[in-house]
């Protein structure tokens, strides 16, 4: 893709070029073991295999008798079979003994299926008789037994290198012998705000400055994604950021910054990188809201410079910053789920050679399928709080048409949760 020349005589990079060249300049930054308890959300740096099979013998999957099938191949309620209860096997304390014609063994589910048995009946179908078992009903060989390994063989891999680690996968890990996996590093972020205007949330304002709230926004994202960060909040002086960035850089793997980065007297970011010796990849990205983004590398590490505006600063962050980020720590592909929603109403591109990303709504329609409205109030901050969603505009694409099916990139994680309307 050609750089275009656009205002001011500036040079401008494709967005998906852009992304592509952020995944170029970014790479895991190590590996480390974790207990199994910990791993939700992080991404194994090799495949996750079973150490043991689940379960490691035949197990009974109900409360019953374990029998052999044959004996009761012709009970009914009318005429049950009548079968010697010999023992009981439970969960940790086998029957040791083994189940011939005509008897039975009590068992509980999950408890080991003793020798010669090769059938559990179900406990509603069975009446105890003192030392006799009335069983009602039939049971085929195999009937309600979990075989060795039906859950898991050992050796069989849980988890491919490169997946995220949900819930039931290491409950899985769990069950086959897995204490500890070794998981990608999560890289360590850096997060400067720069200008004189910004002050720590919780300080005094003075006439003219504000709260860092896009700090505590893009730090909120990163928290979701288990990612540890610290902040810091710089004026306009040249001395003063660099001493920052200098004295940060040696403890983490990322640095990012918030403001400084348009084309003003006191917009230093660029400037001061350029001192420091770092290598810039891009500056200015055909997209909108976002344009004024910078990245590059500064003794190898990555540094995203995101525009001080909160809706540039968010959409830069959101479609630049964390993917590079999160492939650091081995999650490939966007970090937003994508969903497929019909649009309500047209939505339309304000520069049909750029990529635009738009604030909307979701809800869902009478047969549950999810529509997409653009949220139209005029605040930035209110979109960025309230919008459940982002809709992308493509690159060379005037107009998204009312009643089109188009894929959305989610900001809630939980959304899929949500009790949306119906009515």
């Amino acid at each position: 893709m050609v750089p275009v020349e656009i205002d001011r005589g500036l040079t401008y990079t494709g967005f998906r070029e852009a992304l592509e060249q952020v995944y170029a300049h970014v790479h895991p930054v190590g590996t480390e073991v974790i207990p199994v308890s910990g791993g939700v959300g992080r991404v194994p740096s090799e495949d996750v295999t079973a150490r043991i099979s689940n379960p490691s013998g035949d197990v009974s999957l109900k409360d019953g008798f374990a029998v052999k099938s044959a004996d009761i191949a012709e009970a009914s309620p009318g005429s049950p079979a009548r079968l010697r209860i010999i023992g009981h096997s439970f969960a940790g304390s086998p029957f040791e003994g083994e189940v011939r014609h005509g008897s039975a063994v009590g068992i509980c589910s999950g408890a080991p299926i003793p020798g010669g048995a090769d059938a559990v009946v179900a406990i509603e179908f069975c009446a105890e008789a003192g030392i006799e078992a009335r069983v009602s009903a039939d049971a085929g060989p195999g009937r309600n037994i979990l075989r060795a390994g039906e859950d898991l063989e050992a050796g069989s891999v849980i988890a491919g290198k490169g997946t995220v680690l949900l819930p039931g996968l290491l409950g899985l890990a769990a069950a086959g012998g897995r204490e500890t996996i070794e998981v990608y590093r999560a890289p360590r972020v850096a997060m400067v705000a720069i200008g004189d205007e910004v002050v720590a949330p919780g300080g005094n304002l003075h006439p003219g400055q504000l709260y860092a709230s896009n700090l505590v926004t893009t730090g909120a994202w990163l928290d979701a994604f288990r990612v540890p960060f610290t902040t810091a909040i710089v004026g306009d002086s040249r001395d003063a950021i660099t001493s920052e960035l200098a004295g940060c850089l040696p403890g983490v793997d990322v640095l990012v910054t918030s403001g400084g980065a348009w084309l003003s007297e006191r917009d230093l970011i660029a400037r001061v990188l350029g001192e420091m010796g770092w290598r810039k990849v891009f500056h200015h990205v055909r997209m909108g809201p976002g344009k004024g983004v910078i990245f590059g590398t500064l003794e190898g590490k990555p540094v995203f410079c995101l525009p001080g505006g909160p809706a540039s600063n968010e959409m830069a962050f959101l479609q630049l910053a964390l993917p590079g980020i999160l492939r650091m720590a081995g999650l490939a592909g966007s970090p937003l789920p994508v969903i497929s929603a019909r649009l309500v109403k047209d939505v339309k591109s304000r520069h049909r050679d750029w990529t635009e990303f738009r604030d909307a709504m979701l809800s869902r329609d009478p047969d549950g399928r999810y529509l997409v409205t653009p949220y139209l109030q005029r605040s930035r901050l209110q979109a960025i709080a309230r919008a459940h969603c982002l809709v992308c505009i493509p690159e060379g694409v005037d107009t998204l048409r009312e009643g089109d099916d188009v894929p959305v990139q989610v900001l809630m994680p939980t959304f899929a949760g949500l009790s949306l309307a119906r009515d």
